[in-house]
Formats: C-alpha cells, structure tokens, sequence
C-alpha cells in the first residue's frame, strides 16, 4: 500500500518540476488568487546572479549555475486584458534534490538544508499601492505555484528592508534564516526563511486580514477561538456544543475556493441545500450510479434523499458541501465532528477531530490527478476552520483500495481496520503536523503527465 511519505521518497517523485524552465517568456502563465483576483506571470531567463551581488552567507544557497528567473506578475483588467507590470521580482532556483542516498551528505541540518532553497530576491516599494507584507505573501504565493515541492525558501530584500523581514518573522509566515546566527535579531537582518508549511495555513495573510484566505466570508460564522485563548477552549464534549459557533447559512457562494494552476481550474467548495431543487436532483442521480451505489449504499428516490440532506442540515456537528470545478459540481462531501460520530468509540478521539466522508459523482472529473487536489484541499479546509484540529480521520471501505492509497497520497495513513454494523473500514488518520509538512494539495507531476 502506498503512502504520501513513500511516494515522497520514491524516483518517481525525484523529476523535480521546475515549471520555470518549462515556460518560455512569450507563453506567461494565467492564475487566480483565492480572491478571484487574476493574474498573468512571466517568465524570463537571465544570466545568474553573481554570488559578489549577494548581501551575506545566506545568500550561498540555491543553485548558481542555473539561469535567474524574472518573474513579472500583471493583473488583468475587466475586458481581459493585461494592465501591466504590477511586480516583480528574482529568483535564483533551488538546487535539484539529491540523486542517489549515497549522495546525500552527512550534514542534515536546518542550516545546511536552507543553503539548497531557492532565493527570492525582493525589491520592496516595487509596487505602488500594495502593502509591503501582503505583496510578500504574494510573492510567496507565485514561488510556490512555481516551485510546490520546495518546503522553504530564503526571501531577501534587495532594499535592506529590515521593518518587511521582522514583520514576515512576526507574522510566523517565516523563519529567521539559520544562516545568519542564533543571535541575530530579523530586524536587523534582510534575509528569512519562509515556510511552505506556514503559508497554507495562512500565516502572514491571517495577520493582516483575520482569516486564512482560501476561507471565504461564508463560512467566517464557524471559525472557533484560535489555540493561544484558552479561557474560550471547552474541555468536555459539552461545552464543546455550547461554545461551537452556529454553522455558516446556505448560500449559493462558497466557503473555501483555491486555484489549482497545475489543472488550470478553480475548486470550491459550497454548502448542499436540501430544498435547492438542483442540488437534491444532482445528489440523486449521483447515487443511482452503480460505481457510486456500490460505497454509499444510498440510492434513494429524490424526497428521501432530500431527506438525508435535511438531516444533515439539522445536525450542528455536520456539514455537506458540494464540491465544484469552475462553477460546476463534480461531488458530495460531508464533513463532522468526529467526537460525535460512530467512529469515536475506535480510537482515543480528541474534542476538535474532523471526518469526511466523500463521492465523486462526475465522471469526467475523475482521476487520480484530480484527486490530491480535492481531496487534499477538503483536508485543508477543515484544518483551516478550526486551528484547534490536529487530526482529520476517513473510514473507507477497507475492500476499497482504490481510496485507501489516494487518501494515503493525501497524507494520510492507515491505523488500523475497524468493524462497524454496516462495513469493515480502514481507519485512516491525517495528522496536522504531517499534512502541512507535506502539503499534498496537487496532482503528483506523474498524474499530471498521464491526465
């Protein structure tokens, strides 16, 4: 049985997919921001920057050799067209992993490691009119787009901008880089090192706004005190109910929407209604599909699955959402407390453990490159809800195997089989701390190549 880690570590995964050197500068790459904002990068190669250019020894890493990127970032304006430059910025590319263990050194260090991260080098007031920490985390956005396997890189600021990487360190969306010595103060340095992990869960960005930004206003109503207010944190199941926060209200917008630039498409997700008329019939049809019936067990005529839906609705530790691929449904979710569900009494459950269950109802939108990306998003989206989850839990069939290795893709793992009345599930379990360090929120560059 695969899992996200080994997957991570097999020669498979070693392509590196350096997407620059891909991107000639006449093709510019479109993307969105979670925002709606669309933008254009492009791409141009330069020669590399000479290492007497850098400001200090933590500018020694990434890979010299290879051409600097410029990466010219434009917004579209309504007619669709581009209105220019708003930004940009230099990139000296990461090193390429290691080709063999017997290359690796002996030296693992968190220095010695952030010495083989790319470097993005930063021109602050490059752009007029945006905040310096949001056009940062902007930036951190394109080089992750660009760059999704890199786990840190170094950001530093051409312009000597100590208040910017004080502010990013603050924030928690970065480091201060090893490289500079324990004892050096961010304020007084023009490097740091910023997190991949701390980007998806919103750091930086949350401080500036007070939400993460894939998590829409919609579902604001649902967000519980952050992990530092323990005078608001229940410690039993029943102050967990009184405390939770009403769930968002149907609507017809979503509550959590990202741009998958590897599939070119944007995926959300929205709360289901019960008495949308579209909904009910698309969820009925759905499970009258034999592939769909065949794990659900739920094919119902239109009223009685309206009915589930209600229930669903009335039940304040669960959520249904659709699922949707540039406005179009693709699938069913449900999300719920795990405390309060048939699966507490398998393992020891804690107060803020979230479930899923899922059905992909489209079959055009099937594949295993569309499923890291869904499926890691709906994880993401969870973790993003309430800061107090440190796990996420799924339980399917354990006969299907198909599922079982697409969650473990997903960061997930197997922590054993359990029985219920109705099935025998693989219990599978996404830690917080594993899921952010691996950030599986796109399709592998093999399931790209195949789609």
């Amino acid at each position: 049985m695969s899992s996200a880690l080994t997957d991570l570590c097999s020669p498979a995964s070693k392509k590196h997919p350096t997407i620059l050197n891909e991107t000639p500068p006449s093709s510019p790459r479109t993307f969105k921001f979670p925002d709606g904002e669309k933008i254009s990068i492009a791409i141009s190669h330069l020669a590399p920057i000479s290492s007497n250019s850098t400001a200090s020894n933590a500018l020694s890493g990434g890979d010299k050799q290879a051409p600097t990127h410029k990466v010219s970032i434009s917004s579209f304006a309504k007619e669709g067209e581009v209105t220019g430059n708003d930004f940009e910025f230099l990139v000296t590319p990461p090193l390429a992993p290691f080709p063999s263990p017997a290359s690796e050194p002996n030296d693992n260090t968190f220095a010695a490691r952030s010495k083989r991260c790319g470097i993005v080098h930063h021109q602050s007031g490059s752009s007029s009119g945006i905040d310096g920490q949001l056009l940062a985390w902007k930036v951190a956005q394109v080089f992750l787009t660009l760059w999704p396997s890199q786990e840190y890189f170094t950001f530093h600021s051409t312009s000597d901008d100590h208040a910017l990487i004080s502010q990013l360190v603050r924030s928690g969306l970065a480091l201060p880089h090893p490289a500079e010595g324990e004892n050096q103060s961010p304020s007084s340095t023009a490097t740091a090192l910023v997190s991949r992990a701390a980007f998806w869960q919103g750091k930086g960005f949350f401080e500036k706004t007070g939400k993460p930004i894939w998590i829409l206003p919609k579902a604001q109503a649902y967000d519980l005190p952050p992990p530092t207010d323990s005078s608001l944190q229940p410690t039993s199941l029943s102050e967990l109910k009184l405390l939770r926060p009403q769930k968002p209200s149907v609507s017809s917008g979503p509550i959590y929407s990202r741009y998958v630039e590897e599939l070119g498409q944007t995926l959300s997700y929205r709360i289901v209604s019960s008495s949308n008329e579209e909904d009910v019939d698309t969820i009925t049809r759905w499970h009258a599909t034999e592939r769909v019936n065949e794990g659900w067990r739920q094919r119902l005529d239109k009223e009685e699955q309206r009915k589930t839906l209600i229930a669903t609705e009335k039940d304040a530790s669960a959520i249904g959402l659709i699922g949707e691929w540039d406005g179009e449904p693709w699938g069913y979710v449900e999300i719920y407390f795990a405390k309060e569900s048939n699966i507490a009494p398998f393992y020891n459950s804690g107060l803020h453990d979230r479930g899923f269950h899922a059905l992909v109802g489209e079959e055009k939108f099937r594949g295993p490159h569309r499923v890291r990306s869904w499926m890691g998003s709906l994880i993401h989206l969870m973790f993003l809800l309430d800061p107090n989850t440190e796990l996420v839990l799924s339980e399917p069939r354990a006969s299907n195997t198909k599922m079982v290795n697409y969650e473990c893709m997903c960061g997930g793992h197997v922590e054993k089989l359990i029985d219920f009345s109705h099935k025998r599930a693989a219990l599978v379990m996404f830690p917080r701390e594993r899921f952010f360090q691996l950030c599986p929120l796109g399709p592998l560059p093999q399931h790209v190549a195949n789609k």
